[in-house]
């Protein structure tokens, strides 16, 4: 996935300010490249998420679901 669209993406959801912490490990680590939008669309309608959440705990929780996703 772009940046632009994981930036719409996290705003859409209400977590623009997240993004705005992120968006350094995000790119360090890839972990959104492979990802369609669609499937971090998902990840936000299923999984709720404090503002303050670490990035270290959203990496946990978007791996987490994207493997039971895989699993169902």
């Amino acid at each position: 996935m772009r940046e632009e669209q994981m930036k719409d993406v996290f705003e859409t959801y209400g977590y623009g300010d997240v993004y705005s912490r992120f968006q350094t490990p995000l790119y360090v680590t890839g972990l959104l490249d492979e990802v369609e939008e669609e499937d971090l669309e998902d990840f936000f309608d299923n999984i709720e998420l404090t503002k303050e959440v670490f990035f270290d705990e959203f990496r946990f929780w978007f791996q987490y679901f994207s493997t039971a996703q895989r699993y169902k």
